[in-house]
């Protein structure tokens, strides 16, 4: 009895003995981290950015107010704001100039980017090895660029068509612009990737978007969170994934699957030469430049992310020049003297209809993820401080955009900003700073 009772003494000593150990082993930690770390010199987004990006971002994020958010505390705080354990946030367009200048050792991250991954082949905007992406930017280069939209402008006109018959049955009351516009761009975009019609105007004609639009856009609302917790995403997935297949809950839904089923079709269609249909990017490039499978992939990029910017800065021009019937005479005056040209260099030659389109894209700044990059081995001297190897950074574009010094009312739709008579300093600090597409490598490649 005496020894059972010695051993549980002993036992109770090393128990709390461990105890002690570990909180101390807590406390070095965060003495450690808040006072010592090589990020202990940046300000902090939030007292606990220092120990965990998730506790103070996730309830803003998860509403999609990050971006909106983060530009407040950086006017606040400077230019450089620590918003994780190994993370900085950094506005300034010196160091964006930097970080996404071509043959920049700042690259992607991996950790981020692998979440955009379809079916196992990556696409250009998930290509994390700057060789590799600038192979596939080459091939893809062949389809986009400036001397193939006259290609294309008929498949344009007719889908415009279609949708001015669709604007013109829901204009009988109030209607969802940016749905309506979503519509539109999945059917041009579907034509160009391939080869057909996805059916979205015909879907919306019938009194119902169609699911697989609503499902990408869903995936689209989540990008944020992928972007910029990228852990806790990937666990989820497992966690879905694994459910799934226990339960049979929450595997791919019936639009899904026969989206997949239909994107099977169009790719062998445009692999047989006989079968293919228009000119799209399947037939181009698909087993001639890139595999099969990863010219699906991009496809699939193409009408889910690579859609939603477009016809969210579209309905949003509409929607403002709507609420200006001023603009819309000018607008409609300048066209007809046109003859409603068709034609994108002499589209682009009318000053205030390229005003109106500019504008609209830098105050929707639709596309606006931050684009983490990981600093170079050795470390970086970003804003006159050191920021050691492996430190994820990174900046959202439309800051930029919607920077007071450049744009003064920046939350205004003033097409008229870009045809005003400015001082040089002015317009190039303008020009400077619209960069809607990103810059470098990496800049869109829709922007050619």
């Amino acid at each position: 009895m005496a020894r059972d009772y010695a051993t549980n003494g002993r036992g109770g000593v090393i128990l709390a003995q461990n105890h002690y150990n570990g909180k101390n082993r807590a406390i070095r930690q965060l003495v450690h981290t808040y006072f010592f770390s090589p990020l202990s010199h940046i300000p902090n987004a939030s007292l606990l950015a220092p120990i965990s990006r998730l506790l103070w971002e996730f309830p803003t994020e998860y509403q999609g107010h990050l971006t909106l958010e983060l530009p407040k505390l950086h006017k606040r705080l400077g230019p450089l704001v620590r918003i994780g354990p190994n993370e900085v946030s950094f506005y300034s367009l010196d160091i964006y100039k930097r970080v996404h200048a071509p043959a920049s050792k700042f690259v992607k991250d991996p950790r981020v980017y692998s979440q955009f991954v379809q079916d196992g082949h990556p696409a250009l905007f998930s290509i994390t090895d700057p060789k590799e992406h600038a192979q596939r930017r080459r091939h893809m280069g062949v389809l986009f660029n400036r001397s193939k939209v006259p290609l294309l402008t008929q498949m344009m006109v007719d889908e415009i068509s279609r949708f001015n018959i669709l604007l013109e049955k829901l204009s009988q009351g109030p209607f969802d612009l940016v749905t309506t516009c979503r519509a539109l761009e999945a059917d041009i975009v579907s034509r160009f990737a391939f080869g057909s019609s996805i059916g979205s105007i015909d879907s919306l004609m019938g009194g119902k978007e169609l699911q697989i639009i609503k499902e990408n856009d869903l995936k689209s609302s989540k990008m944020s969170l992928h972007t910029n917790l990228p852990t806790i995403m990937r666990m989820y997935g497992r966690i879905c994934e694994v459910t799934s297949r226990v339960t049979g809950w929450g595997g791919p839904s019936t639009s899904s699957k026969e989206f997949e089923d239909w994107a099977m079709e169009q790719l062998k269609l445009a692999t047989d030469s006989e079968k293919a249909p228009e000119a799209s990017f399947l037939k181009v490039l698909a087993g001639e430049r890139i595999s099969p499978e990863s010219a699906l992939s991009e496809g699939k990029e193409m009408l889910g992310p690579g859609t939603d910017t477009t016809s969210a800065t579209l309905a949003h021009i509409l929607w403002a020049l709507s609420l200006n019937q001023s603009l819309q005479n000018d607008l409609v005056s300048d066209l007809k003297a046109a003859n409603w040209t068709t034609d994108m260099t002499e589209l682009e030659s009318i000053p205030r209809l390229t005003a109106c389109v500019k504008e609209g894209i830098r105050w929707t700044g639709a596309a606006s993820a931050m684009l983490p990059r990981i600093v170079p081995t050795g470390g970086s001297l970003l804003a006159g401080k050191h920021i050691p190897g492996g430190t994820m950074i990174s900046s959202s574009p439309i800051w930029y955009l919607h920077d007071e010094t450049a744009f003064p009312e920046p939350y205004y739709y003033r097409p008229d900003r870009w045809l005003e008579k400015e001082s040089e300093d002015s317009t190039v600090l303008r020009n400077d700073y619209y960069i809607p597409f990103s810059k470098g490598p990496s800049t869109c490649i829709g922007n050619q």
